[in-house]
């Protein structure tokens, strides 16, 4: 008598372990489901093969599932630009992709004042005229190192050479309140990549955002603005370089750079003395006196011999900064006054 034949095996049982295989996990689980509920029905064979099957399948899933959960899709969405290179759309890509006078979200934070580097790789791109944090002024190259030289020489560098850049991408940087510099410098791993590139951007601190362009160079201006802008532009670059250390910290460094306000005061001065402000010659007459009685303080504190002697010349400077004269002029010549300025007025 011949022996009884084997049970038939399930076909869906098959399929469900091969269509896991190929990745496609949703018909591996339907199939390997429907493929149990028959097996135990008709005492069919393929039961390994039906929970294989389910097994990847929801494995793959499951995977699928964290991806989705954790993954970071914005860089997908690229951003276009118009025919000048404008940002046109928003869209995702890589800070080293940003060019000078783009407008964009940092991915992840914005660096406090003591840490003043774009940490996240990933930015977002947005027109102008779209709310934003930052906006890019200045780029420039690392020269001259052979071995990446450190953290700390390249924030040097980057915190000196964007604030003085800074003036030439917006020479009226009161019209816009209060901002700040940062930067992206490379690290380790960029420089050993060949990437030497020094970012340069600004934003206001805290959680504001700017929501037009901050460049106002020389082809904004109108010639009496040109003028008395680029008469201040000596002070103001000085003055942006202030000492991240104070006086009582580093006397040293305090009456050095006492010492460079002074040449730029002087310059400044120079510089108003010959400037043609129609409508505005009085008050500009007037910062200069102003300025010219404070320039001495500055030599002092240069020479101070102590710190307290240092911080009492430059309360006598800022009693002698002419901000209300300073004042008067932009009005004159139809500067917009910064937003603070604005609100007293009103």
């Amino acid at each position: 008598m011949p022996p009884p034949a084997p049970p038939a095996l399930n076909p869906l049982a098959v399929t469900a372990l091969v269509t896991s295989l190929l990745c496609l996990a949703p018909l591996g689980l339907i199939f390997g489901i429907v493929a149990l509920v028959q097996i135990s029905r008709k005492k069919q064979r393929g039961k390994g093969l039906a929970i294989a099957g389910i097994s990847i399948s929801g494995a793959v899933l499951a995977l699928v599932g964290i991806a989705v959960a954790v993954a970071d899709f914005r860089v997908w969405t690229l951003p276009a630009r118009d025919d000048t290179g404008e940002v046109a759309k928003r869209g995702w890509t890589t800070v080293h992709s940003v060019e000078v006078g783009d407008c964009f979200n940092p991915g992840d934070w914005l660096p406090g004042r003591d840490t003043p580097r774009l940490a996240d790789a990933n930015v977002e791109l947005v027109p102008c005229d779209a709310s934003h944090r930052g906006e890019v002024y200045a780029t420039f190259e690392l020269a001259g190192e052979r071995e990446f030289p450190g953290r700390d020489e390249i924030a040097a560098v980057a915190w000196s050479r964007c604030a003085r850049l800074y003036l030439d991408y917006s020479m009226d940087p009161v019209a816009f309140g209060r901002l700040q510099s940062y930067y992206f410098y490379p690290e380790q791993r960029d420089w050993d990549a060949g990437r030497r590139t020094v970012l340069c951007w600004v934003a206001r601190p805290g959680e504001a955002e700017l929501d037009t362009s901050v460049r106002r160079d020389a082809s904004h201006l109108e010639p009496a603005q040109l003028a008395y802008l680029s008469a201040l532009k000596p002070l103001n670059a000085e003055a942006v370089l202030r000492p991240v250390k104070s006086p009582r910290q580093d006397l040293a460094g305090a009456r050095k750079w006492a010492g460079r306000m002074a040449e730029a005061q002087a310059e400044t001065i120079r510089l108003l003395k010959d400037a043609d402000l129609p409508g505005a010659e009085r008050p500009a007459g007037k910062l200069v006196a102003e300025l010219e009685a404070g320039l001495p303080f500055w030599r002092q504190a240069s020479r101070a011999s102590d710190t307290d002697g240092f911080l009492e010349r430059l309360r006598s400077v800022e009693k002698h900064d002419g901000e209300a004269y300073r004042r008067e002029i932009r009005g004159r010549l139809d500067l917009p006054l910064a937003p603070a300025e604005s609100a007293e007025r009103a």
